[in-house]
């Protein structure tokens, strides 16, 4: 610069915006509910990451093994999909898995979208029983889309891959249609967000409710009864 005026255009990422801090932001949405002056960072942050990704190829090596895992196995961890259903091995029920216990989600009251981590994370995967075992005692009917569930392309969207979300999420979009999916009940926040706010760009519009809610709703209607904790 001369007298501080720039003589070169400036790239944004890496020099504008360092790469630590680019690929550091989480996408909460913090900063934009705090700025005083209503800027939303988030879009911008995405929109180089976008440029960085699909036009640039340059993010970090830890990105790319995470996309190629969901673009080949359907979930960041590339676990197979015959194991989405691990979570349910020894439940007291049988969970109906759509296509092969029950024929649609019009039979059930509703699909239970399960997600990457509520079927592989070990810590989440007790999040998941624990709410299918409390939609079975408050005699709620529901199935699940088994291995048929992929990523919902979240991850890929906030990393900037938007080619690899728009496949996931078309693909997933035309599996909730061949269902016949409406009603929709998920534990993963970001699956709720995804589904709910950014699948009825591309066609697919359901009615989302997260898993609190529901839980809520079943309590206040009598149908399950909370417990003091056991000392």
């Amino acid at each position: 610069t001369e007298t501080g005026v720039a003589t070169r255009p400036a790239p944004l990422a890496g020099e504008v915006i360092p790469a630590d801090v680019l690929w550091a932001c989480t996408t909460c949405g913090a900063c934009v509910d705090q700025c005083p002056v209503d800027i939303e960072h988030v879009d911008h942050v995405v929109d180089v990451r976008r440029q960085q990704v699909l036009m640039e190829s340059a993010f970090p090596k830890e990105l790319g093994g995470m996309f190629r895992k969901m673009e080949s196995k359907g979930n960041p961890w590339g676990l197979p999909a015959r194991k989405r259903m691990d979570w349910a091995k020894n439940l007291d029920f049988e969970v109906p898995v759509i296509g092969d216990d029950v024929e649609s989600a019009a039979d059930v009251d509703y699909l239970f979208w399960v997600g990457c981590a509520g079927a592989y994370e070990d810590r989440a995967k007790k999040t998941t029983r624990a709410v299918a075992e409390l939609l079975h005692t408050a005699g709620v009917s529901f199935a699940v889309l088994g291995d048929a569930e992929t990523c919902t392309g979240d991850p890929a969207r906030r990393a900037g891959n938007e080619i690899l979300y728009q496949m996931l999420a078309a693909q997933n979009v035309e599996t909730l249609g061949e269902v016949g999916a409406q009603r929709i009940v998920v534990t993963c926040a970001h699956c709720f967000n995804t589904i709910s706010r950014e699948y009825p760009q591309i066609g697919g519009r359901y009615e989302v409710v997260h898993y609190t809610q529901l839980l809520n709703r079943l309590v206040r209607e009598g149908r399950l009864r909370p417990l003091p904790p056991q000392a």
